[in-house]
């Protein structure tokens, strides 16, 4: 328990909280007192704006982890027509573009240290497609299905971002053994290439 300020209650907190608190606030030169009058601030300013401090934080790391994979926003529709206009002007150099894109981020994901990068891309891909009402990236031992949902999307645009998911799927060393395809949906299977051969 600790005492703040002179019209002043008194808070009660587990300990190694407020050492953390404490060491947080010499760290950055300022006092217990004001640190802990920010955080509540920004508490009650959060739960104001109708949100949790949980969602917050989340929101956050949804955009860090979409900054440190080179993702940026756009408008949704400028998205889309940009990608018509590329699939219909350059239907070849669009697709590879989008397949080379896939293997860049699937390379980021690889060397950035997480434990597991295929189901680290997984989640922050369905976080960063907000927009998308099912998108999930399903992995067993030696498999992996991917199911995309999306009334939204543009033929053109459907078919770049398939080839962006097969390269993903392929820099993490699958190899593609079904294929769906339609305007707005998408359903890939994969087998961890070599994982035949040794059934």
């Amino acid at each position: 328990m600790f005492m703040v300020g002179s019209s002043r209650k008194m808070l009660a907190a587990r300990e190694d909280l407020v050492d953390k608190i404490s060491e947080i606030a010499n760290n950055r030169g300022f006092t217990l007192f004001g640190t802990l009058n920010s955080l509540l601030e920004l508490a009650v300013k959060v739960e104001n704006m109708g949100v949790s401090l949980e969602e917050v934080v989340n929101e956050y790391e949804v955009i860090r982890a979409a900054k440190e994979a080179s993702f940026i926003l756009a408008p949704e529709n400028l998205l889309y027509e940009t990608a018509n206009v590329a699939y219909e002007r350059a239907k070849d150099r669009a697709l590879k573009v989008w397949f080379e894109a896939g293997v860049w981020i699937a390379k980021q994901y690889i060397t950035s240290g997480v434990e597991d990068p295929l189901a680290a891309v997984g989640r922050d891909l369905k976080a960063f497609a907000w927009n998308v009402p099912e998108f999930t990236i399903e992995k067993s031992a030696q498999e992996v299905s991917v199911r995309v949902l999306s009334p939204k999307f543009s033929q053109s645009y459907t078919l770049l971002f398939c080839r962006f998911l097969e390269g993903l799927l392929e820099a993490f060393g699958y190899k593609v053994t079904f294929k769906e395809v339609g305007r707005g949906n998408i359903r890939l299977e994969a087998v961890k290439r070599g994982a035949d051969a040794e059934g």
